[in-house]
Order: structure tokens, then C-alpha cells, then sequence
């Protein structure tokens, strides 16, 4: 009998419907703008909000996936509601889509999980019940599986104590078990707030914080407040597993808020941004 994650926000967060869903994010991906490919690419920082408010921002991320053969994809992504200790590296075999499923790559999630006391094979915010079943990892994978052209496995984990020992354990971990066919995302929305002008003032240090390539400093960043990402956790491990790179590059492609994407400046505000991580050649 094999575990299998259920989506839990299809038809909240994004099209219920196979049909709909693609064609959603193929029109997202086909009005991306055209930019150079980060090659190598290594990892991506995406959003996780609702596709009508983020979708386009995170297709701009995606974009610069078309054609590479990769073979299995880790998220990390924030925990919102549900807590426990260190990072949650599911423990099962599926997780599902309205698009189908993706399986898991129990061999990669177990060399991930055994590198540190700090990370383990669990279910823990994995979980589809009410309204904490967690949507940032969820909504990056009907991305992938309709810009990736072949198959791929998943690597999917989840935490939200984002003290560096973990980070920093995370990040290590995942430079150990990537290969020139692993893709690492780094699920992330910026500031949350009631100013538009405060979003955009934060987001600007935030983005320069994360460019800067310093994960450390970016993880104590965050904890003071200097920095603001609900998956500031994620970020700073895929810049620590990029650092193991002889020349990482960081490049933003593009940065908006969800006022800019409706119309409307009052009222809350959310910062959305899409990075590539890449290594210079």
C-alpha cells in the first residue's frame, strides 16, 4: 500500500482541473519574458501564494527550467502551522497533483535524512488535514510537471525552526546528495504587510540580502527582522548548498507585489520574487 499525499488546496490555490491548470500555467510560461538561462543552473527561489497573485512570478522562476534533463527535484519549503523539530524530509511515496503523481526518491530523501541528527524521514508537515495541510511545497509542483519535459522524482521537505545550525545542516545536506541532474527549490513569499511602501522598501533589502549570496549572514538577517520571508529558512539553506559551488551565481528575474498584480494599493500586501542559483563558469 503505498503513502500517498493528496493535494489539499487544488481548487483554492490553483485550478482543480487538469485541463485548466495546464492551460493556466502554460499562459503563465508563455507570457514570461524572454531572459538568458543561468547554466548551470542549480536551484530556484519561487513564490507560494495563490497562481492568480504569484503564478506569473513563479512562472518567470520556471522558465529557466525548459529542457534541462533534470531527474529529481527537492523543495524546501516553510511550514506555516505545523511544528516540530528540525527539517521533515517526507517519509512516503507520492505526492500527488491534479496532474498526477510525482514519486518519491526514497534513496535521495534517505541520504538527505541521515546526514544530521537535524533532518529525518517524517511525515510531519506533510500532512492534508484541514487547515494545516501545508500549500508552499504543494503549489511549486504543478510547475514542474508541466515545464519539465521528462519524468522526475521528488525530494520534498519542510520545516520551520530556522535557527542556522538547521539551515546550515540542510544547506550542507543538500550539496552532498545533488548532482548536475538535481534541481533544489526554495519556496518563499517576501513581506506580508499592510504598506505598500513598506513592502517594497523590505523586499529591496531582503533581495539584496539573499544576492549577496551570504547565507549565514541572511539567516541572522531574518532573525532580527533585517531581512522578511516566511521561507527565509529555504533560502538560506539553497544559498548555503550553492556556497559548496566554486562560483555561485545569483540572479533576480523579477520581483513584484500582490498589489501590483491587482490594482490595488491598500489593504495587505504581499512581496513575491523569482531568483535564479547557478554557478558562474
Amino acid at each position: 500500500m503505498k503513502k500517498i499525499r493528496h493535494a489539499a488546496w487544488a481548487g483554492h490555490f490553483y485550478p482543480g482541473k487538469p485541463d485548466a491548470l495546464r492551460s493556466m500555467i502554460t499562459g503563465y510560461l508563455e507570457k514570461a519574458p524572454a531572459s538568458d538561462p543561468v547554466r548551470p543552473l542549480f536551484g530556484l527561489i519561487v513564490p507560494h501564494a495563490g497562481y492568480v497573485y504569484s503564478g506569473a512570478t513563479a512562472a518567470i522562476g520556471y522558465a529557466q527550467v525548459a529542457d534541462l534533463p533534470v531527474e529529481t527535484v527537492v523543495v524546501v519549503a516553510p511550514c506555516h502551522s505545523a511544528f516540530f523539530p528540525g527539517v521533515s524530509v517526507f517519509d512516503g511515496d507520492v505526492y500527488e497533483t491534479p496532474l498526477g503523481g510525482i514519486e518519491i526518491d526514497l534513496e535521495r530523501s534517505r541520504q538527505l535524512a541521515v546526514l544530521s541528527p537535524l533532518l529525518r524521514l517524517s511525515s510531519d508537515g506533510h500532512s492534508v488535514s484541514g487547515e494545516d495541510a501545508e500549500h508552499a511545497l504543494e503549489v511549486q509542483l504543478p510547475f514542474l510537471q508541466t515545464v519539465l519535459k521528462r519524468p522526475f522524482k521528488l525530494v520534498a521537505a519542510v520545516f520551520h525552526d530556522y535557527s542556522w545550525p538547521i539551515c546550515q545542516a540542510l544547506g550542507d545536506g543538500l550539496a552532498a546528495v545533488a548532482d548536475d541532474k538535481t534541481l533544489i527549490i526554495a519556496s518563499t513569499d517576501l513581506y506580508h504587510g499592510y504598506s505598500y511602501a513598506e513592502c517594497l522598501e523590505a523586499d529591496q533589502k531582503t533581495l539584496q540580502g539573499i544576492l549577496s549570496g551570504d547565507a549565514e549572514h541572511f539567516c541572522h538577517g531574518y532573525a532580527v527582522r533585517q531581512y522578511e520571508a516566511c521561507g527565509a529558512g529555504p533560502v538560506a539553506a539553497l544559498l548555503q548548498a550553492a556556497a559548496h559551488k566554486n562560483r555561485p551565481e545569483i540572479k533576480l528575474l523579477h520581483h513584484t507585489t500582490s498589489a501590483d498584480v491587482t490594482g490595488k494599493r491598500g489593504g495587505y500586501v504581499v512581496g513575491y520574487a523569482s531568483v535564479a542559483v547557478g554557478e558562474k563558469q
